[in-house]
């Protein structure tokens, strides 16, 4: 028997074990290839580039120091030639920086305990800690090469910090705060913004309010200096890092991009919580907050309920908006939803409770793992393309692939595929020229954001012209003009048309014939449960009277 003291600990320990096997469930999703673009084009990549010994990673649109980690856990688990292992087997390399997401998704869960129970109690803090564990995108998140998900580690130890600054003032707490922010700005810019609740703790701390604003500069300047020492080439190269934040800052206030009719950021975000957090730990934060203030706990509810209200105001006021740049807030929201959970005080019906609740907030987190788990829709078509179409064959690709896909390696480097190149038509500039003045076409370069924007039925005479018979079309593209017709009205014509002057030679629905309309979001995280395999439903035509 476990004594009432040790309780605790042992629960922790399972909770964690639980977080680290949902983490590495289905890890290995898509490899060799990368399929989520984000991670094949941001960290990894340049994180390969810098084993070679140039430290500038000379890209600041996400701050490096995540690419800086990864450099160094390559260097260590393939002593010597990374950039040689990641040309012959790119899916390995992915791969073992997706471990480094794993270590700090469980991390977070711990840290978001530590926050819980430095907050509320021990009770809190197991619940906090046991809905990041199991809720859907912090797990989704941590089975991708990316900064989202460790990104929440700093965020839940400044929250942990900032409740002992509250309890105690202690100026360590308030420093070890600064620099816990400062981290969780060096993984991601957004992320800086867990200083609300640091800066409101210390103000409403015992401390004086002169002290208060002193320790506050002191953990400024900590974390400023935590900044800097991640990201050491920002005055080296100011030029590129100004040019990449400000190319950051437009993305996400720039015009609403294709496939995404949803233009009130509050309230996407407020619906976006319900399968990304959960209905039931969604709706138990608010009931949380909502008991702080009838307890009146107005000191807790300021510092949990400022950072969440400020900090979703301002992501809800921009034009674009993505489910995930809601992660710093869950380990907060995480301990409100514990704490509300808490004021059960029988024993057994509170362990009934949470049982069920989080039983309940994990179910789609265990089946995205099993669907995760099977083959993409887009490594079947590529086999299909591979057993059927010969070799130097032009082909249309719309861009639903990472760019190995297309060429001739599964692992993006020197091992061939023994039967497989085929000569990728490039929607070049010159063409997207030539389609505005003969036929209306968009003067748009056409990449994955701005593909569908290109099109117009005159391609299709393009095609055949330069001997283009075969076209793959995926509804992650296709997808965005049917979600907003009126946005992209010559892409549904050249759709029609595509329809009308050629045969399917090959098609695979990722859902069984239930495909959900495209959404920003869910289209490529796969939550909705009509998805039974990963990827975008794909289609392969040959036009008729192509030579």
């Amino acid at each position: 028997m476990i004594s009432r003291d040790r309780a605790p600990a042992a629960i922790l320990a399972l909770i964690l074990l639980v977080a680290f096997g949902l983490r590495v469930w289905s890890l290995g999703h898509g490899l060799p290839y990368s399929y989520n673009l984000d991670e094949r084009a941001h960290f990894v990549p340049h994180a390969v580039s810098m084993t070679s010994g140039d430290l500038n990673p000379g890209y600041f649109i996400n701050p490096p120091f995540l690419t800086y980690i990864l450099a160094a856990w390559l260097s260590v688990v393939h002593l010597g030639g990374v950039e040689q292992w990641f040309a012959d087997d790119a899916g390995a390399v992915f791969l073992a920086g997706r471990w480094i997401s794993v270590f700090f998704g469980v991390g977070t869960v711990a840290a978001t305990y530590f926050a819980g129970r430095a907050w509320f109690d021990k009770r809190v803090g197991l619940i906090a800690a046991a809905i990041i564990a199991v809720a859907f995108l912090p797990v989704f998140y941590s089975k991708l090469a990316l900064n989202d998900g460790p990104g929440m580690l700093p965020c839940a130890l400044a929250l942990w910090a900032s409740a002992v600054v509250l309890r105690t003032g202690s100026t360590k707490a308030l420093l070890a705060g600064g620099a816990a922010v400062g981290l969780a700005a060096s993984f991601k810019y957004s992320d800086g913004a867990v200083v609300i609740a640091l800066v409101a703790a210390a103000l409403l701390s015992p401390l004086s309010f002169k002290d208060a604003v002193k320790g506050l500069v002191f953990a400024g300047l900590i974390a400023i200096a935590a900044v800097i020492v991640t990201n050491p080439y920002l005055f080296a190269d100011w030029d590129t890092f100004i040019n990449d934040l400000d190319r950051q800052r437009k993305f996400a206030g720039g015009a609403a991009l294709l496939g995404q009719p949803e233009r009130n950021g509050w309230w996407y975000y407020l619906t976006s919580s319900t399968w990304a957090l959960g209905w039931l730990p969604g709706v138990l934060a608010i009931c949380g907050g909502i008991v702080l203030l009838v307890q009146k706990r107005y000191k807790e509810a300021a510092v949990l309920g400022g950072l969440v209200v400020l900090y979703w105001v301002y992501m809800g006021s921009q034009s674009r908006f993505y489910a995930r740049w809601m992660l710093p807030l869950y380990p907060t929201l995480a301990v409100l939803a514990g704490y509300a959970l808490a004021q059960v005080k029988h024993r057994v019906a509170l362990a009934v409770a949470a049982a069920g609740f989080l039983l309940a907030t994990a179910v789609p987190t265990v089946r995205n793992a099993i669907v995760m788990g099977r083959e993409d829709t887009r490594s079947e078509t590529r086999d299909w393309l591979v057993a059927n179409v010969p070799q130097g064959t032009k082909v249309s690709f719309e861009p639903i692939a990472p760019t190995e896909w297309y060429g001739s390696t599964p692992g993006g480097g020197a091992k061939a595929h023994p039967v497989q190149q085929w000569a990728r038509f490039n929607r070049n500039d010159a063409i997207i020229a030539e389609l505005a003045k003969e036929h209306g076409g968009a003067r748009r370069t056409a990449n994955f954001q701005n593909y569908e924007r290109t099109l117009t039925p005159g391609l299709i005479d393009v095609y055949r012209r330069e001997g283009v018979c075969v076209i793959v079309t995926g509804s992650t593209q296709y997808g965005r003009a049917f979600a907003e017709p009126k946005r992209a009205p010559a892409a549904l014509k050249y759709y029609d048309a595509l329809k009308q002057e050629a045969d399917v030679v090959f098609k695979t629905d990722p859902t069984d014939g239930n495909l959900p309309r495209y959404q920003v979001d869910k289209s490529f995280n796969y939550v909705d449960g009509a998805y039974k395999r990963p990827g975008p439903e794909m289609i392969v035509y040959r036009l008729r009277d192509c030579a």
